[in-house]
């Protein structure tokens, strides 16, 4: 009974961490796209980013929505194993996959959700070869 318990109270503490890093890679997707508006870019960050490399800037966005949708996926993954007891499918990694891509692609463009689409393939790749 006490491993139960204490396998439970992992899982609270494991979603918690990942929900508090999800929340922190949005705020900086937000910061970085408020930065991106035509008004205020000569005088932000992004507009130093742009002046120095154009795709920097690309990279960054689309490394933010990967870490987004990472720590995203792992807490609904915690979620459904904590509420039901099962281990989330593949429906809702699919499901957290177009929602992330979907906010990337309105937040910063086609290019920067395209990219995020690859790169969290890849991370989508990487969970079905831990599955085997």
């Amino acid at each position: 009974m006490s491993e139960d318990v204490s396998d439970r109270s992992e899982i609270i503490r494991s979603t918690v961490i990942t929900v508090i890093f999800s929340v922190i890679f949005l705020i900086i997707g937000l910061t970085l796209w408020v930065w991106s508006a035509d008004d205020i870019i000569s005088t932000s960050p992004v507009g130093a980013l742009n002046g120095f490399n154009p795709f920097l800037t690309v990279v960054i966005e689309a490394l933010t929505i990967l870490g987004m949708f990472i720590f995203l996926s792992v807490t609904v993954i915690n979620l459904r194993l904590f509420l039901s007891e099962v281990r989330a499918g593949w429906l809702e990694v699919v499901s957290i996959f177009i929602l992330v891509v979907a906010i990337a692609w309105a937040m910063f463009g086609v290019a920067v959700g395209g990219v995020s689409a690859i790169f969290c393939l890849g991370f989508v790749v990487y969970l079905y070869l831990l599955q085997e």
